[in-house]
C-alpha cells in the first residue's frame, strides 16, 4: 500500500535578482519553445539511494540547504514586456516535497514510477521553480530521493554537482563545496563583459568558417516512407563498446568521444554516399574550476565537418579528433548572434542549413583514469555477449533528424539513439548502433579498416539519391526540385534552372524566369529562401528575368536567346545587370 503527503520547505530573506538569460539558458529556451507543449523530453532526472542511517529530517535539511545555496533552484523564467525571456531569482518561496510511503519490497518500482511521472510533466517556467522532489519511505526510513530538474536550471554536469553535494550534506549538514560556482545572474553579466564578448567573437568566427562550406544536411538523399512513430528510439548498454572505444583512443592518442564520432560519421557516410559528414556537437563548456563547480546549464554546441578517409578508419579518427577538439572549444556563444549569422550565410549561399543531426557525448566529472586492461580482442568479443540493445519510447514529433546521446563511456557505454525513420529506419538504426561495437573491435584486431569493410560489418544499405542530383557549393542539389520551387512561385509564368560549369569555375545554378508581374532577382531570391526545406534544394546563384520563354524550355541555349529584363545574384551587394536584350557574360558562362 502506498500513501502520500506533501511538505513545504520555506525560504525567506535570500538573494534575489532579475536579468537576462545566460547563453546556455537561451540555447535551452529555444529548444523548449520549438518542442512545446511536449517539451518534457528536456527535463533531467536522477535518483539517489540513501544510506541506512539517514533520517527524514536529514533529507529535508539537505534539500533546504541545496535550494538556499543555489540561486538557480529558486529561479523562474517569465517572458518580459519586450517578449524576451528573463531569469527571476526569488528571495522567498516554498518548495513542495512529496513524501511517499510504501512497503520495502516496492521501493524501486515506486521510485521509478515517481521519476517517470514527475519527468513527464512540463515545467511552468514562468511560475514554478525548476525542481521537483519525491522522497520514497519504507520501513520507517527514507530509501530513495527522486530529483527532476528543468534543463534551464541544470545540465548533466550540474546534476552531478548537485548529487555529490546532496550526499555530502547527508553526511554532515555543514558540508560545503570547496569552490563556489557561477550564479546564473552573474554569469549572464560576465557574458556581456569584454572577456565574454571576446569568447563569443571567437566562437562566431569558428561558426562562420564552418557554415561557409558545410553541406546543407547530413542526409542528402531521397526520403523513405518513414515509420510510426516517425522517430524510433533505441538504447544500448555495452561494456565491450566502452572498452573498445577507450582502447582505440589510447592507441591513436585521442579521446573516446572522437573515436565514436568517427565511427558514427563513417556509418552516416555509408548511408548517404558522402565523404564529408556535417553534425552538431553538443558541448559541456566546463573550462575552468569555477565552471566545473557550477550547477546551471552550460549546454550548447557547435557544428563540425568530419572528412571521411575512405581507405582508413584510423585516418577518419584523426580527422574527427582534430575537428571536434576545436568545435568543443568554440561551443559557447550567444544564440542570438549565431541565429543572425546563420541567416546571413543562408541568404548568401541560398540555403536552409540543417543543424538537426546532433551528437551529445555527456562530459563525465572526475578523472577518467587509465583505459581498461584488455588482454586480447577475444576477451572483447566475449564481453559482447552482455551487450543489450533495447527499444525506447519513440516520438511522433521531433526537431532532429538524428540524436545520439552518449550518457556514459567509461566502465559501460550507455547510449540512446533517436532518428527520423525517413532516413534511418528502426532496423537500420539498430544495425548502426550495434555496429559501433563490431567496427571498433575489428579495428583493434585488424589495425585499420576501409569504409567498404565498415559497410560490410554494419550491414547498412545506402539510400538512393535523385538522378537529377548534382554537387553545387559542397551540397547535393536536386535540380528538378529547384525547378519545381521556381515554377511554384505565384508570379512565375515560366521558369527553368540549369547547372553551369564546372569547366569555367565552380558549378552553380542559373535560373531563367518569366514573370506575370515585374520582378527582380532580389524578390525571386527572397521568395525561394522562404520555401527551402533544408534537404536537397538551394536557390540559384544567378537569376535571369526574361521577357519571353522559349518554345523548348528544356534548352539552355534557347533561354539564352531570349530578351533579358534583369539579371543578378539576388544577394545584397551582388552583381546586377539591367539590359534590354543581351544576357551578360555571366549569364553565358558555361554555354
Amino acid at each position: 500500500m502506498t500513501t502520500r503527503d506533501r511538505v513545504s520547505l520555506e525560504f525567506t530573506g535570500l538573494d534575489e535578482g532579475v536579468g537576462e538569460l545566460t547563453w546556455g539558458q537561451r540555447f535551452v529556451w529555444n529548444i523548449l519553445q520549438s518542442l512545446a507543449p511536449a517539451n518534457h523530453y528536456l527535463n533531467i532526472r536522477f535518483r539517489v539511494h540513501l544510506p541506512s542511517d539517514v533520517t527524514r529530517e536529514r533529507v529535508l535539511a539537505a534539500l533546504h540547504t541545496l535550494v538556499r545555496r543555489h540561486d538557480v533552484l529558486r529561479t523562474r523564467f517569465p517572458v518580459g514586456p519586450d517578449g524576451e525571456p528573463e531569469q527571476h531569482c526569488d528571495a522567498s518561496g516554498d518548495l513542495p516535497v512529496e513524501i511517499c510511503r510504501t512497503d520495502p519490497g516496492r521501493v524501486r518500482r515506486l521510485a521509478e514510477q515517481d521519476e517517470e511521472r514527475l519527468w513527464r510533466e512540463p515545467f511552468r517556467h514562468e511560475a514554478e521553480w525548476p525542481l521537483r522532489v519525491s522522497v520514497i519511505v519504507a520501513g520507517g526510513r527514507p530509501r530513495q530521493v527522486v530529483f527532476v530538474f528543468s534543463h534551464l536550471a541544470a545540465d548533466a554536469w550540474g546534476c552531478s554537482v548537485l548529487r555529490r553535494e546532496f550526499l555530502d550534506l547527508l553526511r554532515s549538514d555543514r558540508a560545503a563545496p570547496a569552490l563556489a560556482g557561477w550564479r546564473p545572474l552573474a554569469r549572464a553579466e560576465f557574458e556581456l563583459s569584454p572577456p565574454g564578448r571576446d569568447a563569443n567573437d571567437r566562437s562566431l568566427a569558428y561558426w562562420r568558417r564552418v557554415l561557409e562550406t558545410t553541406p546543407q544536411t547530413a542526409f542528402p538523399t531521397l526520403q523513405e516512407a518513414g515509420e510510426s512513430p516517425r522517430f524510433p528510439g533505441l538504447g544500448l548498454h555495452s561494456v565491450a563498446l566502452a572498452a573498445a572505444a577507450q582502447a582505440v583512443a589510447a592507441r591513436h592518442r585521442v579521446g573516446p568521444a572522437a573515436v565514436l564520432l568517427a565511427a558514427l560519421s563513417t556509418i552516416i557516410g555509408i548511408r548517404t554516399g558522402t565523404d564529408i559528414v556535417p553534425l552538431f556537437l553538443a558541448a559541456g563548456n566546463r573550462f575552468t574550476p569555477v565552471d566545473a563547480a557550477s550547477v546551471g546549464t552550460f549546454y550548447q554546441g557547435a557544428p563540425v565537418l568530419t572528412r571521411l578517409d575512405t581507405g582508413s578508419l584510423a585516418g577518419t579518427i584523426r580527422n574527427a579528433h582534430q575537428v571536434s577538439t576545436l568545435a568543443y572549444l568554440r561551443g559557447q556563444s550567444d544564440p542570438r548572434d549565431v541565429a543572425r549569422l546563420l541567416d546571413t550565410v543562408n541568404h548568401r549561399r541560398g540555403l536552409d542549413i540543417d543543424l538537426s543531426s546532433t551528437v551529445n557525448v555527456v562530459p563525465e566529472p572526475g578523472a577518467a583514469g587509465p583505459p581498461p586492461t584488455i588482454r586480447d580482442v577475444a576477451e572483447l568479443r566475449e564481453l559482447t555477449a552482455s551487450t543489450r540493445v533495447s527499444d525506447l519510447e519513440g516520438r511522433d514529433s521531433e526537431r532532429l533528424k538524428l540524436y545520439l546521446h552518449v550518457k556514459s563511456l567509461r566502465s559501460r557505454a550507455v547510449i540512446e539513439l533517436f532518428c527520423d525513420s525517413r532516413y534511418l529506419t528502426a532496423p537500420a538504426a539498430r544495425q548502426a548502433l550495434a555496429g559501433l561495437e563490431l567496427v571498433l573491435i575489428e579495428l583493434l584486431e585488424a589495425g585499420d579498416l576501409s569504409i567498404d569493410r565498415v559497410a560490410d560489418l554494419v550491414g547498412i544499405a545506402p539510400l538512393a539519391r535523385p538522378r537529377s542530383c548534382v554537387a553545387v557549393d559542397n551540397c547535393w542539389i536536386d535540380v528538378d526540385a529547384v525547378r519545381g520551387l521556381l515554377g511554384d512561385l505565384p508570379e512565375t509564368v515560366a521558369a527553368q534552372a540549369f547547372v553551369v560549369g564546372p569547366d569555367d569555375g565552380p558549378a552553380r545554378l542559373v535560373a531563367y524566369v518569366v514573370a506575370a508581374q515585374p520582378t527582380t532577382p532580389e524578390r525571386l531570391h527572397a521568395a525561394l529562401l522562404r520555401r527551402l526545406d533544408g534537404h536537397l534544394s538551394m536557390t540559384p546563384q544567378w537569376y535571369v528575368v526574361c521577357r519571353t520563354a522559349p518554345a523548348r524550355p528544356e534548352s539552355r541555349a534557347e533561354w539564352e536567346r531570349q530578351p533579358v529584363l534583369l539579371q543578378g545574384s539576388g544577394r545584397a551587394g551582388g552583381q546586377l545587370a539591367d539590359t534590354d536584350s543581351t544576357p551578360s557574360i555571366d549569364a553565358h558562362r558555361g554555354a
